[in-house]
């Protein structure tokens, strides 16, 4: 299984993309515990001791390959986070997808088109199983626009899946279409 060299970075679509560290701290918990973004997440504690103990911890998983949470810079600022986890041979799920609010449409898509080119291209996945929230209307259109399909449901979430092909397929063309470059 592929793994992530512990200073992976890249930069892509004028966005600088690392590995969360302690120092990112701060930044993580405004974001978890924002209201507005917060309410299609699992709850965070606003304590900012757990949230380094909870980035300690996620460390050992990064150093196995089995999570990888990255943060988002444009003009060395944070706009945002997300994560790559439960990663198996040939799926994983990218997910904990949160921007700063009132960031650029065209920015906060972008930052889940490198994680998706994270997921399939670097890590050579072939699924992207994730869920959404019921009423996150927004964002399920955003994964469907991607090629995103409805594959379960709870009471709560739907359960959806990206095939690799189908993405790739649909990349170019939704990156045009937003000029992103």
């Amino acid at each position: 299984m592929k793994k992530l060299p512990p200073n992976f970075s890249i930069e892509k679509y004028g966005i600088f993309v690392r590995l969360v560290n302690e120092s990112d701290a701060p930044f993580i918990l405004r974001l978890r515990t924002n209201t507005k973004l917060a309410r299609y997440i699992h709850s965070t504690d606003n304590d900012i001791q757990k949230q380094i103990e909870w980035i300690r911890s996620y460390k050992e998983r990064e150093r196995d390959g089995k999570d990888y949470y990255f943060i988002y810079f444009q003009s060395g600022i944070p706009i945002g986070l997300n994560r790559i986890y439960n990663i198996e041979e040939y799926s994983a799920t990218g997910g904990s997808w949160l921007c700063e609010p009132g960031l650029d449409v065209e920015k906060v898509i972008s930052t889940l088109f490198i994680m998706r080119n994270i997921l399939f291209e670097t890590l050579g996945k072939l699924k992207d199983k994730f869920d959404v929230r019921k009423d996150n209307v927004q964002v399920l259109r955003t994964h469907q626009m991607m090629g995103a399909k409805l594959v379960g449901e709870s009471m709560l979430d739907l359960y959806l899946e990206l095939d690799k092909r189908v993405y790739l397929k649909k990349r170019d063309y939704l990156l045009d279409l937003l000029n992103i470059k």
